[in-house]
């Protein structure tokens, strides 16, 4: 795994672009109307009606559940990560992300429960439009966040969910 050096971490983070409220606005959140669209693969895609988006998410082998979704426009995107065992994430805090050998940097945001009971973590918003991209190719995204240590997460099949998360999201849009 490559590791960046904290002076590399420093730039990125200082470079980073504020975060578009429109990101802000498609992430899932305990109350909204959330349904079952269709499965990729391993990801299920799912429609949140409440705020008229949709997403993809699926169970790791380690039992984490793995969550992205992105604006309409594909201008920002975000990764939702939790875990029965996940440690409390601050309210928002700054974190780099590589992927694919790119290095982006967003804003994790601790969210509390996941779409599954006994599950808490967060999400990572990026505010790049080559980060959906990124996902779609489905590689290895590794995710630095503040702490001591830093999260794999296997991306296999995101293609497929990527198609079906468009797919969902235009089907949404033409209600």
């Amino acid at each position: 795994m490559m590791k960046l050096t904290p002076a590399l971490t420093a730039i990125a983070l200082a470079c980073a672009a504020p975060m578009a409220a429109a990101a802000q606005d498609v992430l899932p959140t305990r109350g909204d109307k959330i349904s079952e669209f269709r499965s990729a693969g391993a990801w299920h895609v799912r429609k949140n009606e409440t705020r008229e988006t949709c997403f993809a998410s699926y169970k790791s082998k380690s039992g984490a559940i793995v969550q992205f979704g992105f604006v309409e426009d594909e201008s920002a995107g975000y990764l939702g990560l939790f875990s029965q065992r996940a440690p409390e994430v601050e309210a928002t805090q700054e974190i780099a992300v590589l992927a694919n050998g790119n290095l982006y940097v967003g804003e994790a945001t601790g969210m509390g429960p996941s779409i599954e009971d006994g599950y808490e973590g967060g999400y990572i918003l990026v505010n790049n439009p080559e980060f959906v991209k990124d996902i779609e190719i489905g590689q290895e995204l590794v995710a630095f966040p503040d702490m001591p240590h830093s999260y794999v997460v296997d991306m296999t099949g995101a293609k497929n969910a990527v198609y079906e998360v468009r797919k969902c999201t235009t089907e949404l849009k033409s209600k």
